[in-house]
């Protein structure tokens, strides 16, 4: 059995209102995550910490020898010498890179350096009912545990490494949750399409999506740039199709 885990790791938030966003994306993936379309996490696979302590974070990240793992950083964030930064709480501020999980095969995707706009996008997480223009054959929807060994079986045939992802290039801004707003987007849109059966999407293939679609998405809405990237050549599993 493959043991796997994602660390949704919300830092500092300057305000109330931040708050508020934070943690309504921080749930946009764990609710994400927790669905067959995000390789059916269990609830105790599934860590939300919440402005945790370095001490805490040295203690326990990297002690559970994993199979798989992915985190995700949603927070205030910066770039110093080429190294990234993440305001952890109020009086720490970390590179997410020193929180590598014990595994061989893992996803940091790091949500960082934003700024608040008025705008608040919305992540539709629904499963929806496909329609078919042409006709077709309606299969039945995979079951969690039908998810779940199609998402681990793909883990065991990856390759190891490690991928960062990021919502943006250095000296830029991530502006409004865009990026994540992009990311979980495309992720459910793949996951909801009928002519996929057993299928996985990869990591990388969705980083190419989310990609030019915030680019758009940004430059549209704010007149402005955010380009995400990403390090590492990896296709681990980030979502299953539906049927």
């Amino acid at each position: 059995m493959i043991k796997r885990k994602v660390f949704i790791i919300k830092g500092f938030s300057k305000s109330t209102e931040e708050r508020i966003l934070d943690e309504n994306f921080a749930n946009s993936y764990i609710d994400f995550f927790k669905l067959c379309a995000g390789g059916a996490y269990t609830l105790d696979e599934v860590v939300y910490l919440s402005e945790p302590s370095y001490s805490y974070l040295k203690e326990n990240i990297y002690n559970e020898k994993l199979d798989y793992g992915i985190i995700v950083y949603i927070g205030h964030g910066a770039n110093q010498q080429n190294n990234q930064l993440f305001q952890l709480n109020a009086e720490e501020i970390i590179k997410p890179g020193q929180f590598t999980l014990n595994t061989e095969k893992q996803i940091i995707i790091l949500e960082s350096c934003r700024v608040l706009a008025q705008f608040i996008p919305f992540v539709d997480l629904s499963d929806k009912i496909p329609a078919f223009e042409k006709g077709g054959i309606l299969r039945n929807a995979l079951e969690l545990e039908q998810s779940r060994e199609i998402y681990d079986s793909h883990i065991k045939r990856c390759a190891e490494g490690i991928m960062i992802c990021y919502a943006c290039r250095i000296g830029e801004e991530a502006y409004s949750f865009m990026f994540s707003k992009m990311f979980l987007q495309h992720a459910i849109n793949w996951h909801l399409d009928s002519s996929r059966h057993c299928a996985i999407l990869p990591i990388d293939e969705l980083m190419r999506l989310t990609l030019q679609s915030t680019v758009v998405a940004v430059q549209q809405k704010f007149g402005l740039l955010q380009w995400p990237e990403s390090s590492g050549k990896t296709n681990f599993p980030i979502a299953v199709s539906k049927f």
